[in-house]
Protein backbone atom coordinates (compact mmCIF):
# COMPACT_ATOMS: atom_id res chain seq x y z
CA UNK A 1 0.00 0.00 0.00
CA UNK A 2 1.28 3.47 -0.87
CA UNK A 3 2.36 5.63 2.06
CA UNK A 4 0.33 8.63 3.13
CA UNK A 5 2.15 11.94 2.79
CA UNK A 6 1.32 13.89 5.93
CA UNK A 7 2.54 17.31 6.99
CA UNK A 8 5.54 17.03 9.32
CA UNK A 9 4.40 20.31 10.88
CA UNK A 10 1.08 18.72 11.82
CA UNK A 11 2.79 15.56 13.07
CA UNK A 12 5.16 17.63 15.19
CA UNK A 13 2.20 19.59 16.60
CA UNK A 14 0.41 16.35 17.46
CA UNK A 15 3.52 14.95 19.17
CA UNK A 16 4.10 18.10 21.22
CA UNK A 17 0.50 18.05 22.41
CA UNK A 18 1.40 15.05 24.57
CA UNK A 19 4.89 16.15 25.52
CA UNK A 20 6.68 14.22 22.81
CA UNK A 21 8.81 15.12 19.81
CA UNK A 22 8.20 13.78 16.32
CA UNK A 23 11.35 11.69 16.73
CA UNK A 24 10.24 10.12 20.02
CA UNK A 25 6.79 9.50 18.56
CA UNK A 26 8.36 7.71 15.60
CA UNK A 27 10.40 5.56 17.99
CA UNK A 28 7.23 4.65 19.88
CA UNK A 29 5.48 3.54 16.67
CA UNK A 30 8.19 1.76 14.70
CA UNK A 31 11.07 -0.56 15.64
CA UNK A 32 13.11 -0.30 12.45
CA UNK A 33 15.20 2.84 11.94
CA UNK A 34 14.35 3.05 8.25
CA UNK A 35 10.63 3.13 9.10
CA UNK A 36 11.19 5.77 11.78
CA UNK A 37 12.95 7.97 9.24
CA UNK A 38 9.99 7.67 6.88
CA UNK A 39 7.58 8.65 9.64
CA UNK A 40 9.70 11.70 10.42
CA UNK A 41 9.44 12.67 6.74
CA UNK A 42 5.65 12.35 6.93
CA UNK A 43 5.47 9.04 5.07
CA UNK A 44 3.11 6.81 7.06
CA UNK A 45 0.83 3.89 6.41
CA UNK A 46 -2.80 4.13 7.46
CA UNK A 47 -2.06 1.84 10.42
CA UNK A 48 0.81 4.08 11.52
CA UNK A 49 -1.32 7.21 11.19
CA UNK A 50 -3.99 5.55 13.33
CA UNK A 51 -1.34 4.86 15.98
CA UNK A 52 -0.30 8.52 15.89
CA UNK A 53 -3.91 9.60 16.40
CA UNK A 54 -4.29 7.13 19.27
CA UNK A 55 -1.08 8.12 21.05
CA UNK A 56 -1.58 11.87 20.65
CA UNK A 57 -5.36 11.85 21.12
CA UNK A 58 -5.68 13.97 17.99
CA UNK A 59 -8.71 13.20 15.77
CA UNK A 60 -7.56 11.08 12.84
CA UNK A 61 -8.86 13.51 10.24
CA UNK A 62 -6.79 16.41 11.59
CA UNK A 63 -3.58 14.59 10.66
CA UNK A 64 -4.36 15.21 6.98
CA UNK A 65 -4.28 19.01 7.32
CA UNK A 66 -1.42 20.96 5.76
CA UNK A 67 -0.82 22.98 8.93
CA UNK A 68 -1.83 22.64 12.61
CA UNK A 69 -5.44 23.67 13.24
CA UNK A 70 -6.38 26.74 15.24
CA UNK A 71 -8.68 25.07 17.75
CA UNK A 72 -11.06 27.14 19.85
CA UNK A 73 -9.78 27.26 23.41
CA UNK A 74 -11.24 28.39 26.72
CA UNK A 75 -10.15 31.88 27.69
CA UNK A 76 -8.98 33.47 30.92
CA UNK A 77 -7.41 36.88 31.56
CA UNK A 78 -3.64 36.65 31.14
CA UNK A 79 -2.14 38.51 34.10
CA UNK A 80 1.39 37.22 33.72
CA UNK A 81 3.87 39.94 34.51
CA UNK A 82 6.82 39.51 32.18
CA UNK A 83 7.19 42.05 29.37
CA UNK A 84 6.62 39.60 26.53
CA UNK A 85 5.35 36.30 27.93
CA UNK A 86 5.31 33.32 25.57
CA UNK A 87 1.84 32.32 24.36
CA UNK A 88 0.11 29.97 26.76
CA UNK A 89 0.72 26.39 25.67
CA UNK A 90 -1.69 23.62 24.78
CA UNK A 91 -0.75 22.01 28.09
CA UNK A 92 -2.11 25.05 29.91
CA UNK A 93 -5.31 25.18 27.88
CA UNK A 94 -5.89 21.45 28.35
CA UNK A 95 -5.51 21.94 32.11
CA UNK A 96 -7.86 24.93 32.02
CA UNK A 97 -10.48 23.00 30.03
CA UNK A 98 -10.21 20.11 32.50
CA UNK A 99 -10.67 22.40 35.50
CA UNK A 100 -13.60 24.18 33.85
CA UNK A 101 -15.26 20.80 33.32
CA UNK A 102 -14.89 20.02 37.01
CA UNK A 103 -16.26 23.44 37.92
CA UNK A 104 -19.30 22.88 35.70
CA UNK A 105 -20.09 19.55 37.37
CA UNK A 106 -19.60 20.93 40.87
CA UNK A 107 -21.76 23.96 40.13
CA UNK A 108 -24.60 21.72 38.96
CA UNK A 109 -24.12 19.56 42.05
CA UNK A 110 -24.38 22.58 44.36
CA UNK A 111 -27.47 23.85 42.55
CA UNK A 112 -29.16 20.47 43.04
CA UNK A 113 -28.68 20.74 46.80
CA UNK A 114 -29.73 24.43 46.84
CA UNK A 115 -26.36 25.70 48.03
CA UNK A 116 -26.17 29.44 48.65
CA UNK A 117 -23.69 31.72 46.86
CA UNK A 118 -20.47 32.34 48.76
CA UNK A 119 -20.61 35.84 50.25
CA UNK A 120 -16.88 36.54 49.96
CA UNK A 121 -16.60 36.01 46.19
CA UNK A 122 -16.09 39.47 44.71
CA UNK A 123 -16.64 41.07 48.12
CA UNK A 124 -14.10 43.75 47.27
CA UNK A 125 -13.74 45.50 43.92
CA UNK A 126 -10.34 46.49 42.62
CA UNK A 127 -11.87 49.58 41.00
CA UNK A 128 -12.80 50.82 44.47
CA UNK A 129 -9.13 50.69 45.56
CA UNK A 130 -9.48 48.61 48.75
CA UNK A 131 -6.38 48.48 50.95
CA UNK A 132 -4.38 45.29 51.34
CA UNK A 133 -4.85 45.43 55.12
CA UNK A 134 -8.65 45.46 54.86
CA UNK A 135 -8.73 42.54 52.42
CA UNK A 136 -6.19 40.56 54.43
CA UNK A 137 -8.16 41.00 57.64
CA UNK A 138 -11.36 39.81 55.98
CA UNK A 139 -9.69 36.74 54.47
CA UNK A 140 -7.99 35.93 57.76
CA UNK A 141 -11.28 36.10 59.66
CA UNK A 142 -13.31 34.20 57.05
CA UNK A 143 -10.83 31.41 56.37
CA UNK A 144 -9.29 31.22 59.83
CA UNK A 145 -5.70 31.67 58.74
CA UNK A 146 -3.84 31.77 62.04
CA UNK A 147 -0.13 31.68 62.82
CA UNK A 148 -0.73 28.25 64.39
CA UNK A 149 -1.12 26.71 60.92
CA UNK A 150 2.45 27.70 60.06
CA UNK A 151 3.85 26.73 63.44
CA UNK A 152 2.16 23.31 63.35
CA UNK A 153 3.40 22.50 59.83
CA UNK A 154 7.15 22.17 59.62
CA UNK A 155 7.63 22.14 55.83
CA UNK A 156 6.31 24.28 52.97
CA UNK A 157 4.46 21.20 51.64
CA UNK A 158 2.58 20.50 54.88
CA UNK A 159 2.03 24.24 55.29
CA UNK A 160 0.37 24.31 51.86
CA UNK A 161 -1.79 21.34 52.87
CA UNK A 162 -2.85 23.02 56.10
CA UNK A 163 -3.79 26.29 54.41
CA UNK A 164 -5.59 24.64 51.49
CA UNK A 165 -7.68 22.59 53.94
CA UNK A 166 -8.88 25.79 55.61
CA UNK A 167 -9.63 27.37 52.23
CA UNK A 168 -11.65 24.35 51.09
CA UNK A 169 -13.66 24.44 54.32
CA UNK A 170 -15.21 27.76 53.26
CA UNK A 171 -16.10 26.45 49.78
CA UNK A 172 -13.15 27.30 47.51
CA UNK A 173 -11.81 24.30 45.58
CA UNK A 174 -8.00 23.98 45.62
CA UNK A 175 -6.22 21.90 42.98
CA UNK A 176 -2.48 21.38 42.80
CA UNK A 177 -0.98 19.43 39.93
CA UNK A 178 2.33 19.39 38.07
CA UNK A 179 1.12 17.46 35.03
CA UNK A 180 -1.72 17.66 32.52
CA UNK A 181 -4.59 15.70 34.07
CA UNK A 182 -2.90 12.39 35.03
CA UNK A 183 -0.45 12.20 32.12
CA UNK A 184 3.04 11.92 33.60
CA UNK A 185 4.52 12.53 30.15
CA UNK A 186 3.06 16.05 30.06
CA UNK A 187 4.74 17.95 32.86
CA UNK A 188 3.67 21.56 33.25
CA UNK A 189 6.38 24.14 32.65
CA UNK A 190 7.51 25.89 35.81
CA UNK A 191 8.15 29.17 34.01
CA UNK A 192 4.88 29.35 32.08
CA UNK A 193 2.48 30.06 34.92
CA UNK A 194 2.29 29.73 38.70
CA UNK A 195 -1.45 29.31 39.06
CA UNK A 196 -4.86 30.63 38.14
CA UNK A 197 -8.15 31.54 39.76
CA UNK A 198 -11.62 30.88 38.34
CA UNK A 199 -14.18 33.11 40.02
CA UNK A 200 -17.69 31.71 40.49
CA UNK A 201 -20.37 32.61 43.07
CA UNK A 202 -20.91 28.95 43.99
CA UNK A 203 -17.75 27.10 42.95
CA UNK A 204 -14.61 29.26 42.83
CA UNK A 205 -11.44 27.34 42.02
CA UNK A 206 -7.75 27.88 42.65
CA UNK A 207 -5.26 25.89 40.57
CA UNK A 208 -1.59 25.82 41.62
CA UNK A 209 1.19 24.58 39.35
CA UNK A 210 2.66 21.67 41.30
CA UNK A 211 5.97 21.91 39.46
CA UNK A 212 6.93 24.99 41.43
CA UNK A 213 8.85 25.04 44.70
CA UNK A 214 6.87 24.50 47.90
CA UNK A 215 7.46 28.00 49.25
CA UNK A 216 6.32 29.50 45.96
CA UNK A 217 3.20 27.30 45.92
CA UNK A 218 2.11 28.65 49.32
CA UNK A 219 2.33 32.23 48.10
CA UNK A 220 0.56 31.39 44.83
CA UNK A 221 -2.27 29.76 46.78
CA UNK A 222 -2.91 32.92 48.79
CA UNK A 223 -2.35 35.20 45.79
CA UNK A 224 -5.06 33.36 43.85
CA UNK A 225 -7.33 33.40 46.91
CA UNK A 226 -7.16 37.21 46.83
CA UNK A 227 -8.33 37.04 43.21
CA UNK A 228 -11.45 35.22 44.46
CA UNK A 229 -12.08 37.97 47.03
CA UNK A 230 -11.67 40.60 44.30
CA UNK A 231 -13.89 38.72 41.83
CA UNK A 232 -11.11 38.70 39.23
CA UNK A 233 -10.30 35.49 37.35
CA UNK A 234 -6.83 35.23 35.81
CA UNK A 235 -3.62 33.30 35.28
CA UNK A 236 -0.50 34.44 37.13
CA UNK A 237 3.24 33.84 36.88
CA UNK A 238 6.25 35.07 38.85
CA UNK A 239 5.86 38.40 40.56
CA UNK A 240 8.28 41.28 40.17
CA UNK A 241 8.78 45.03 39.91
CA UNK A 242 6.81 45.34 36.65
CA UNK A 243 3.63 43.79 38.04
CA UNK A 244 0.39 45.49 37.08
CA UNK A 245 -1.63 47.14 39.84
CA UNK A 246 -4.08 44.24 40.32
CA UNK A 247 -1.28 41.74 40.73
CA UNK A 248 0.62 44.06 43.08
CA UNK A 249 -2.43 44.26 45.32
CA UNK A 250 -2.79 40.46 45.36
CA UNK A 251 0.90 40.17 46.22
CA UNK A 252 0.57 42.70 49.03
CA UNK A 253 -2.42 40.94 50.58
CA UNK A 254 -0.66 37.57 50.38
CA UNK A 255 2.40 39.06 52.05
CA UNK A 256 0.23 40.60 54.79
CA UNK A 257 -1.29 37.20 55.52
CA UNK A 258 1.81 35.02 55.29
CA UNK A 259 4.25 37.40 56.96
CA UNK A 260 2.55 39.22 59.88
CA UNK A 261 3.95 42.72 60.43
CA UNK A 262 4.98 42.55 64.08
CA UNK A 263 6.62 39.15 63.79
CA UNK A 264 8.37 40.13 60.57
CA UNK A 265 9.89 43.29 62.08
CA UNK A 266 11.09 41.29 65.08
CA UNK A 267 12.77 38.69 62.87
CA UNK A 268 14.21 41.36 60.54
CA UNK A 269 15.78 43.21 63.46
CA UNK A 270 17.42 39.99 64.61
CA UNK A 271 18.69 39.00 61.13
CA UNK A 272 18.04 41.43 58.26
CA UNK A 273 18.64 38.73 55.65
CA UNK A 274 15.79 37.81 53.26
CA UNK A 275 16.78 34.13 53.04
CA UNK A 276 16.93 33.65 56.82
CA UNK A 277 13.61 35.42 57.39
CA UNK A 278 12.07 33.48 54.49
CA UNK A 279 12.94 30.16 56.16
CA UNK A 280 11.28 31.32 59.36
CA UNK A 281 7.98 32.10 57.61
CA UNK A 282 8.23 29.18 55.12
CA UNK A 283 7.89 31.52 52.17
CA UNK A 284 10.25 32.61 49.39
CA UNK A 285 12.78 35.42 49.57
CA UNK A 286 10.59 37.35 47.13
CA UNK A 287 7.70 37.35 49.60
CA UNK A 288 10.03 38.61 52.31
CA UNK A 289 11.26 41.25 49.89
CA UNK A 290 7.72 42.46 49.20
CA UNK A 291 7.04 42.68 52.93
CA UNK A 292 10.32 44.49 53.57
CA UNK A 293 9.53 47.11 50.93
CA UNK A 294 5.99 47.54 52.28
CA UNK A 295 7.33 48.19 55.77
CA UNK A 296 10.15 50.48 54.66
CA UNK A 297 13.11 48.35 55.71
CA UNK A 298 14.22 47.53 52.15
CA UNK A 299 14.49 49.90 49.20
CA UNK A 300 12.74 49.19 45.91
CA UNK A 301 16.14 49.10 44.15
CA UNK A 302 17.40 46.41 46.52
CA UNK A 303 14.15 44.48 46.06
CA UNK A 304 14.56 44.67 42.27
CA UNK A 305 18.05 43.21 42.63
CA UNK A 306 16.68 40.52 44.92
CA UNK A 307 14.08 39.43 42.39
CA UNK A 308 16.57 39.29 39.51
CA UNK A 309 19.33 37.37 41.35
CA UNK A 310 18.90 33.66 40.57
CA UNK A 311 18.80 31.14 43.36
CA UNK A 312 21.09 28.09 43.35
CA UNK A 313 19.61 25.27 41.30
CA UNK A 314 17.29 23.19 43.43
CA UNK A 315 17.07 19.44 43.26
CA UNK A 316 14.21 18.03 41.25
CA UNK A 317 11.64 16.25 43.34
CA UNK A 318 11.87 12.51 43.06
CA UNK A 319 9.11 9.99 42.95
CA UNK A 320 5.39 10.48 42.60
CA UNK A 321 4.24 9.63 46.09
CA UNK A 322 1.10 7.64 46.83
CA UNK A 323 -0.98 7.66 43.64
CA UNK A 324 -4.31 7.31 45.45
CA UNK A 325 -3.47 10.16 47.84
CA UNK A 326 -2.42 12.38 44.93
CA UNK A 327 -5.84 12.20 43.28
CA UNK A 328 -7.69 14.43 45.81
CA UNK A 329 -4.78 16.88 45.78
CA UNK A 330 -4.88 17.17 41.99
CA UNK A 331 -8.66 17.42 41.82
CA UNK A 332 -9.53 19.17 45.13
CA UNK A 333 -10.35 17.06 48.16
CA UNK A 334 -13.78 18.65 48.40
CA UNK A 335 -14.64 17.95 44.76
CA UNK A 336 -13.24 14.41 44.91
CA UNK A 337 -15.39 13.58 47.92
CA UNK A 338 -18.49 15.04 46.27
CA UNK A 339 -17.89 13.09 43.04
CA UNK A 340 -17.19 9.78 44.79
CA UNK A 341 -20.25 10.17 47.04
CA UNK A 342 -22.44 11.03 44.06
CA UNK A 343 -21.15 8.01 42.14
CA UNK A 344 -21.80 5.67 45.06
CA UNK A 345 -25.38 6.91 45.42
CA UNK A 346 -26.17 6.79 41.71
CA UNK A 347 -26.24 10.54 41.16
CA UNK A 348 -23.28 10.36 38.77
CA UNK A 349 -22.21 7.46 36.58
CA UNK A 350 -18.98 5.92 37.82
CA UNK A 351 -17.43 6.30 34.37
CA UNK A 352 -18.29 10.03 34.39
CA UNK A 353 -16.79 10.44 37.85
CA UNK A 354 -13.67 8.63 36.64
CA UNK A 355 -13.44 10.87 33.57
CA UNK A 356 -13.68 14.03 35.67
CA UNK A 357 -11.03 12.78 38.09
CA UNK A 358 -8.85 11.47 35.23
CA UNK A 359 -8.70 7.97 36.71
CA UNK A 360 -10.03 4.50 35.93
CA UNK A 361 -13.54 3.56 37.14
CA UNK A 362 -12.09 1.04 39.59
CA UNK A 363 -10.09 3.84 41.20
CA UNK A 364 -13.30 5.70 42.01
CA UNK A 365 -14.38 2.74 44.12
CA UNK A 366 -10.95 2.56 45.75
CA UNK A 367 -11.26 6.21 46.73
CA UNK A 368 -14.51 5.38 48.51
CA UNK A 369 -12.84 2.82 50.75
CA UNK A 370 -11.44 4.05 54.08
CA UNK A 371 -7.67 4.12 54.35
CA UNK A 372 -6.25 1.09 56.18
CA UNK A 373 -5.33 1.76 59.78
CA UNK A 374 -1.64 1.98 60.53
CA UNK A 375 -0.29 -0.88 62.65
CA UNK A 376 0.27 0.12 66.25
CA UNK A 377 3.80 0.12 67.53
CA UNK A 378 4.65 -2.30 70.24
CA UNK A 379 6.02 -1.25 73.45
Amino acid sequence: MDALNLSTEVLDWAAKSVGESLESLAHAIARREVVRERIMRGELTIAQAEKVAQKTRVPFGLLFLESPPRLEQPTIPDLRQTDTPDPLSRDFFDVLADVLGKQEWYTDHLKRIDAAPLPFVGKFRFSERPTSEVIAADIQETVGLTDDIRRENGTPETYFTGISAKIEEVGVLVMKNGIVKSNTHRALAEGEFRGFALVHPLAPIIFVNGRDAGVAAVFTLIHELVHIWLGESGVSDVFGPKARALERLCNQVAADLLVPKAEFLREWRLTPDPMTVARHFRVSRFVVGIRAVQLGVLSQDNFDRLTTTPLPARRKREGGGDGLKNIPVRNSKRLTQALVTSALHGGTLIRDAARLLNVKPATVMNLARPAPARPRRRG
